[in-house]
């Protein structure tokens, strides 16, 4: 029974310890956060989805890269985007820098659709609503008396 009571001893301590294969494997299973997910392109296939919305072979691929970027080199979200789009194209990215023409090309359909808004506002204002006052204020003439004797006369003939 001396002779157990250490080899048993041992074995728990070792079962204690963290396996290094399961220390190495962690990186691999750990999930992604969204924010991450939803801010790349999934460009290896061609298929163009964000990230966190497909789900095919090559989607799983890119995870597995960001996982290994994240998690083993320890990489953030933006040393993981720069890497990402030094690696595959600012393509990847799913919202354009905030520099040059492409956020110009990002933001200029908003401010047009913004300005055309504006502008068929007041084109309905000076159509519409100046039409609308006179109508209105608009009071019909009297009829001349042969006129309304002659309109007296028909709607008695058809009516």
């Amino acid at each position: 029974m001396k002779k157990v009571l250490p080899v048993l001893a041992v074995a728990l301590v070792l079962l204690m310890l963290p396996s290094r294969v399961g220390a190495a494997e962690d990186w691999q299973t750990r999930p992604i956060p969204l924010d991450v997910e939803s801010g790349v392109i999934c460009v290896l296939d061609g298929c163009n989805m964000v990230l966190s919305s497909c789900d095919d072979a090559a989607a799983q691929k890119m995870r597995g890269i960001i996982r290994e970027k994240m998690y083993k080199d320890g990489m953030n979200r933006q040393q993981l985007y720069s890497y990402l789009s030094s690696v595959y194209g600012e393509s990847v990215l799913a919202a354009p820098p905030k520099r040059g023409f492409d956020w110009v090309a990002w933001i200029t359909p908003f401010v047009a659709a913004a300005g055309g808004a504006v502008v068929v506002y007041l084109g309905l204002e000076k159509w519409v609503i100046p039409g609308r006052d006179r109508e209105e204020n608009h009071t019909p003439e009297p009829i001349d008396s042969v006129y309304a004797e002659q309109l007296d006369e028909e709607l008695k003939r058809y009516l």
